[in-house]
């Protein structure tokens, strides 16, 4: 799995699931996977977070990016897609990392029947399988969640683009409300404080002479570091800077 897609992984799976999610709704949720696959000529992954696995649908794209047969599993034991992410450019997987924590934001403190209405939208650059790069468009789905309020399966559709200028957005299928990404999106993720921490950190500043630029204890530079890798959803502070990067927090 891509490092910068665990930390989401786990925020995923450790969720407090009080239950093994509707039979009628996974089955009704394969239906759906499997039309956007066929009619869209799709990659369809379906991931489930109470059985940390993926089901797998395979229209004309896999043909496009040379997938082979062991490739082609109806079923894998991840969330997130190693044929997808090892043919990616690996920019365009930290972009979809942020985006991610986006829509996430945007969608936590909403109701299973609420977020089935917003659509992440994004592109890749993927390689096919002649060694071309070829944006791929990347949509996101929450098909179903759980009574408790826990994101259960999450859809992912990787169509060819046919608009390499196409932005990544986040839109309402059912209100038509389309929200174009920017760092507006972002920015309350972190708090002020720890978007002044992360641009020292950025800066090549220790601990110590953060906690003397800031007027701060040290202690508490460590616990800005922890709640910033913890909210980037990243593993340590060069990949914070990078995706806040990504996200226009620092420059």
């Amino acid at each position: 799995m891509d490092k910068y897609f665990e930390p989401i992984n786990k925020l995923y799976l450790s969720q407090p699931f009080a239950e093994r999610g509707d039979e009628y709704n996974l089955k009704k949720s394969f239906q759906i996977a499997e039309t956007y696959a066929l009619a869209e000529n799709a990659i369809v992954s379906l991931g489930d977070s109470i059985r940390n696995c993926s089901y797998c649908f395979f229209g004309g794209l896999a043909d496009v990016l040379g997938l082979s047969d062991g490739e082609r599993c109806p079923t894998i034991p991840s969330l997130y897609e190693e044929f997808i992410f090892n043919r990616a450019n690996q920019d365009d997987l930290m972009l979809r990392h942020a985006h991610e924590l986006a829509y996430i934001h945007l969608t936590k403190k909403k109701t299973p029947e609420e977020r089935r209405s917003y659509i992440l939208s994004d592109n890749l650059r993927m390689l096919d399988k002649d060694g071309v790069w070829r944006a791929i468009r990347h949509r996101m789905f929450s098909l179903e969640g759980t009574s408790d309020g826990c994101y259960w399966l999450n859809m992912c559709v990787y169509t060819l683009s046919h608009d390499n200028q196409d932005k990544p957005k986040i839109a309402n299928t059912r209100t038509g409300e389309c929200r174009i990404l920017t760092t507006e999106d972002y920015v309350n993720i972190l708090s002020s404080r720890e978007i002044a921490v992360l641009r020292l950190i950025d800066d090549g500043l220790q601990s110590k002479e953060i906690a003397d630029s800031l007027f701060i204890s040290v202690n508490t530079v460590h616990r800005h570091r922890q709640n910033i890798l913890q909210k980037l959803k990243v593993g340590n502070a060069i990949e914070a800077c990078r995706v806040a990067k990504a996200m226009g927090l620092i420059p």
